[in-house]
């Protein structure tokens, strides 16, 4: 699919590097693609405020800006589940939902910052996607995780195998994918540090979405402490965010 040929709207550039410095260090021709695929995002996919949010300019760039991030060098189209997008002005409370293998209805135990559904609801809030913009090298970013649940899910299952170039490719990401989940469960398990989020430990699919995360918030860090997973996210992505990274003023380049 082509992507739109629109002229940019002339305040985009200021806004999105203001809220997301990462996209501002992208190339100017980058930039642009970028651009293009918000606009055909967001055709695609309406974005509604829930729970009293004013929906702004400045909430559909920013959660747009991120999801598209994800796709800047994928072959179109992606997210072909996602329906919707819906956003709450901050932590919001999520409907109970069944089981599938029992059919139990679950209540959840608190609110939540970030949810992705597989039928193609993605629910964010606003307060959570604003703080990772603040702070947007501690390895915890709402969208970009609830966005690669939405990669994950592409092919109809949840278990942090997203679809792939080419069929050879799915043994290798498996394989790689099962032995870092388990080094990561172990390492959690015994209460040590860990460069990805501890909720990865939960399953797969978790530990898909925050490798996601740390590979686009603290690239450096991960590429150091585990090369090979993040060769095949680089693989996947096809975006390298450890060559964005600005240097350290005055301690030498990170």
């Amino acid at each position: 699919m082509s992507l739109p040929t629109d002229p940019i709207p002339p305040a985009w550039g200021a806004l999105i590097s203001r809220q997301l410095p990462l996209v501002a260090r992208l190339s100017t021709q980058d930039q642009d693609r970028l651009y293009h695929r918000m606009q055909l995002f967001f055709r695609e996919v309406p974005i509604e405020g829930c729970g009293g949010l004013r929906l702004t300019e400045e909430i559909r760039l920013t959660i747009g800006a991120q999801a598209c991030l994800l796709l800047l060098r994928m072959p179109y189209p992606r997210y072909t589940r996602v329906r919707r997008v819906l956003v709450y002005p901050s932590s919001f409370v999520p409907k109970p939902q069944a089981l599938p293998a029992s059919g139990e209805i679950v209540s959840p135990d608190e609110p939540l910052e970030g949810q992705a559904w597989q039928s193609g609801t993605v629910i964010l809030g606003w307060d959570a996607v604003k703080r990772a913009t603040r702070v947007a090298t501690d390895g915890e970013n709402v969208v970009l995780h609830e966005f690669a649940h939405m990669l994950d899910v592409e092919d109809g299952s949840l278990d942090g195998i997203p679809v792939l170039d080419s069929g050879s490719a799915y043994r290798a990401w498996a394989a790689l994918l099962s032995l870092k989940f388990a080094e990561h469960t172990a390492r959690v398990a015994k209460g040590e540090a860990t460069i990805l989020d501890p909720y990865g430990a939960e399953d797969r699919a978790e530990f898909f979405a925050v490798a996601t995360e740390a590979y686009f918030e603290t690239p450096v860090a991960l590429r150091k402490d585990q090369p090979d997973l993040y060769a095949l996210l680089l693989d996947f992505y096809k975006i390298d965010p450890a060559t964005l990274v600005q240097p350290t003023r005055g301690h030498g380049a990170v």
